[in-house]
């Protein structure tokens, strides 16, 4: 563990966009509820179909605030997930290390923003018939 921290911690000093290197590539969410049936989740990045909860799900990095996951299953209808952003607190990383190109990178690769939840549990809301 200490020394996967050393390396993130050299990472970021040579190439200086600390968020994008430690959190790059698409956010992941945990969703997990009362169900025994399979579901099928709908993200704007993709769609997984008949799985069992609970399931890890990626959404767009890009965007985070008011994204839309929606949920179904044969039988039951379910409220649709919308996800709300924070800072990701590697970004703070670029400001510590001067690096003003790697906070520009952050931002142009949005790992400035992280969803501010990533575990969502769901109930079902009733019959679809």
């Amino acid at each position: 563990m200490k020394s996967k921290l050393v390396m993130m911690a050299l990472s970021c000093a040579m190439f200086t966009s600390c968020a994008t290197i430690v959190s790059g590539g698409s956010p992941k969410i945990t969703i997990d509820g009362n169900t025994a049936e399979p579901v099928t989740i709908t993200t704007e990045k993709q769609g997984y179909s008949n799985v069992t909860l609970p399931y890890k799900v990626k959404v767009k990095r890009h965007k985070i605030d008011g994204q839309r996951i929606h949920i179904q299953s044969a039988t039951q209808r379910y409220n649709d997930i919308v996800l709300t952003k924070n800072v990701n607190g590697w970004t703070f990383g670029n400001i510590l290390l001067g690096g003003v190109i790697g906070w520009w990178v952050d931002l142009g690769t949005n790992c400035v923003s992280k969803p501010s939840q990533t575990y969502f549990y769901i109930q079902p809301q009733g019959n679809n018939q």
